[in-house]
């Protein structure tokens, strides 16, 4: 990627990994100082290399037992469905939304309290696509044996 070295990419990878290490911790690792890190993390801010930090919620703590995969399959493509799928990424339940190939267009991944609230979701969905929609398939994610980040013990 242009404007950024192995030395940012070794940043990235750590702080992938612990999104709460030190610029000490940091620089420690990498061979540089607090001072060249902190500069380093904001190009990489500055570049979108680092879109955000947050923390990593256990989603039962919040009362959402239901995590679901759903696909969709639209009748249609083109920039006015991106507003659409813009609306759903929106929703406060919703994890992450991607655009994908194959024979579902759209993949979302979402949590619940419950089935009822699952059901409602959808209805929604049909809602925002309209007739556009060509079918929607959802399946429970009832294990995960990895997610794209690693777990931080302090």
């Amino acid at each position: 990627m242009a404007g950024i070295d192995e030395k940012d990419e070794e940043i990235l990878r750590l702080l992938r990994k612990n999104g709460r290490m030190t610029l000490t911790e940091i620089g420690r690792r990498v061979g540089l100082s607090p001072a060249s890190v902190k500069k380093r993390l904001e190009k990489l801010e500055g570049l979108g290399a680092i879109r955000g930090y947050s923390a990593v919620v256990d989603h039962s703590f919040l009362g959402r037992l239901v995590k679901i995969l759903f696909l969709l399959r639209l009748k249609v493509e083109g920039p006015e469905i991106d507003k659409l799928v813009l609306r759903l990424a929106e929703r406060e339940n919703v994890q992450s939304v991607y655009r994908i190939s194959g024979r579902a267009q759209i993949a979302i991944i979402a949590e619940f309290k419950d089935m009822k609230g699952m059901r409602s979701f959808a209805g929604s969905i049909k809602g925002i696509f309209g007739d556009t929609l060509e079918y929607i398939e959802w399946g429970v994610i009832y294990e995960t044996p990895k997610e794209c980040w690693v777990q931080w013990r302090g």
